[in-house]
């Protein structure tokens, strides 16, 4: 398959995945996070204070006008930036469009691939599958391993729980002495499966929990008849090289690029 249109579906299970989680929360007011769709372009959406836009230069060239549209958009929702990932596929239009607008680097991301035609998947038998019964355990598992100042934000927790309730969606857990300190989510679309939302308690980091959740992960998505799984993480992460050690090629590296701010 050509590297573009696994691209498309890389930057599509993202993009139509926090479509999705974005109209399942706000069903329960008070929610504020929304979405700009650039038909047959891309998606842009705002979540808390922050904005970002997917999926844009893969499908059709963007254009001054739909680069306006998009700031616009978000000066409107209150947000003083508008960050886009590009993909170092993307039609120049875009790069041109963003270095004529002043968009400067903010960060880059490593997006990985693997094909699970190619390995055998076993599950991993520590790892437990998420319904409504622990789900509470799981999402405030996940929360605490991203909870940088060791507080748990409701915030976090309720996101966790808003990916958990997507249909296309399986969330894994990993105890330890009966306590949930491990998590992740699995998302399966086209025959392609995404990892994400994953996180170890601190102080149960470096005992192999995430090896177990990506190894189940993998399990689930080659049952689930995907023949590719991907997953995005920061530049030279402790979850990048456990993607590498697992088999995970770079696919490409996105960069991250931020608007002036937006008066």
């Amino acid at each position: 398959m050509k590297r573009l249109e696994l691209a498309r579906r890389i930057e599509r299970i993202k993009a139509e995945g926090t479509s999705a989680y974005i109209r399942h929360r706000k069903q329960t007011p008070p929610y504020e996070g929304s979405e700009l769709i650039v038909e047959n372009k891309g998606h842009v959406f705002r979540m808390g204070n922050m904005s970002f836009a997917v999926g844009f230069g893969l499908n059709r060239p963007t254009s001054f006008y739909d680069l306006h549209q998009m700031e616009k958009w978000v000066r409107g929702k209150n947000v003083s930036r508008l960050h886009v990932e590009v993909c170092p596929l993307a039609d120049m239009s875009l790069i041109r469009l963003l270095q004529e607008r002043n968009y400067t680097l903010d960060h880059f991301l490593d997006v990985w691939l693997l094909d699970v035609t190619e390995m055998e998947a076993a599950p991993a038998q520590e790892v437990e599958r998420v319904d409504a019964d622990n789900v509470n355990e799981w999402a405030r598992a996940v929360a605490a391993g991203f909870a940088e100042t060791g507080t748990i934000l409701q915030e976090t927790v309720d996101t966790a729980k808003g990916f958990y309730a997507l249909p296309e969606n399986q969330a894994f857990l990993v105890r330890e002495g009966g306590n949930a300190v491990a998590g992740g989510i699995l998302a399966v679309q086209d025959g392609m499966g995404e990892l994400f939302l994953t996180s170890t308690i601190p102080a149960y980091r470096g005992k192999g929990y995430q090896t177990q959740l990506i190894l189940e992960r993998i399990a689930q998505a080659k049952a689930s008849g995907c023949q590719y799984v991907t997953v995005t993480t920061k530049v030279d992460s402790t979850s990048g090289r456990n993607m590498e050690r697992l088999g995970f090629q770079p696919f490409y590296q996105k960069a991250v690029m931020k608007s002036p701010i937006l008066k």
